[in-house]
């Protein structure tokens, strides 16, 4: 399950019937998920159609960013944006088959998201959304498949069923501190999180934002496997192997951002910097030093992926 699998690809449930299809292949979709009673319908048109069984799906909220949300147990509103991803439900369940119900606009994010973390997922979307997702389908098709990678983490988080584990999750997968939910303490991990132990009360845990700064603390920062600067919107994922490295950059926030600052612990080469919506972006300001590798990526909206190699 932990294997990154770049051909899964995110699917489309299209409620439209088969008057739709040159629509559907305008956009580049060759295959469609609808639910029972269509499939017959679009069988007879010769579209290639899956049955949706919504039994099976877990429903996921859009992601995206809400702004002049109060943290969780504050008692004031913050001016820091609230992320809205799924990332933490991926790496705790990435067996789960997942159900996006989109508004306008959210698409493409949805669908770079569900990609970057392997998972089997399914995104009903506004109709108005359709060429965008086609786009970002094209997009993902486009880049390299790399089966050697695997996750890269460094804090494992032991699932104890701890209510409070989910916002915690949460908070470390915002803050980029990247991990694994593991069912034991893991000898491998530089640091082992247990909710309700000595090192991490159940007490301290109910603020999960001082819970992820102490786990920040815990690993310290030259420990830290990557560090995104310049943006509060932007998550990041690593998987490495054989040599390679590969950066997801999910950008929230709706809006581009510009000269976004990336660390990668370890010593790599940029081969390729793939930025949707921007042909041949080019990395900045490469700097190779003390056991880390750095870059900026000059302007990306909605998802960003560079590929690296090992220095020799």
């Amino acid at each position: 399950m932990f294997l990154f699998l770049a051909a899964a690809l995110p699917g489309l449930v299209w409620e439209g019937g088969p008057d739709t299809a040159d629509a559907l292949r305008a956009a580049a979709i060759s295959c469609i998920s609808a639910p029972a009673q269509a499939v017959k319908a679009w069988t007879e048109a010769n579209f290639c159609v899956r049955e949706i069984r919504p039994q099976e799906l877990e429903k996921l909220p859009a992601p995206g960013v809400r702004w002049g949300m109060r943290d969780v147990n504050t008692a004031s509103a913050t001016r820091a944006p609230w992320v809205d991803a799924n990332c933490w439900r991926f790496l705790r369940y990435p067996e789960r088959k997942y159900l996006y119900d989109l508004p306008r606009g959210a698409a493409p994010l949805a669908a770079a998201e569900a990609f970057a973390y392997g998972v089997d997922a399914l995104l009903r979307i506004a109709p108005e959304d359709l060429s965008a997702f086609g786009n970002m389908l094209a997009f993902l098709k486009g880049l390299e498949e790399i089966p050697a990678l695997m996750p890269a983490a460094n804090i494992a988080v032991i699932d104890n069923g701890s209510p409070l584990l989910p916002e915690g999750l949460n908070l470390l997968a915002r803050r980029n501190l990247l991990f694994r939910v593991v069912n034991a303490p893991d000898p491998r991990a530089d640091l082992n999180v247990r909710i309700g132990s000595p090192e991490f009360p159940a007490a301290e845990a109910a603020d999960p934002v001082a819970f992820a700064d102490k786990v920040r603390r815990r690993l310290t920062d030259p420990k830290r496997l990557l560090r995104l600067y310049g943006s509060e919107t932007a998550l990041g994922r690593l998987l490495v192997g054989a040599g390679r490295a590969r950066i997801h950059v999910l950008n929230y926030g709706g809006e581009p951002i510009e000269e976004l600052r990336v660390r990668v612990r370890g010593s790599y080469e940029v081969r390729r910097i793939a930025v949707f919506g921007h042909a041949d972006a080019k990395p900045k300001d490469y700097v190779n030093k003390n056991g880390a590798t750095e870059f900026t990526i000059p302007e990306m909206g909605v998802y960003a992926v560079v590929d690296l190699s090992a220095s020799r």
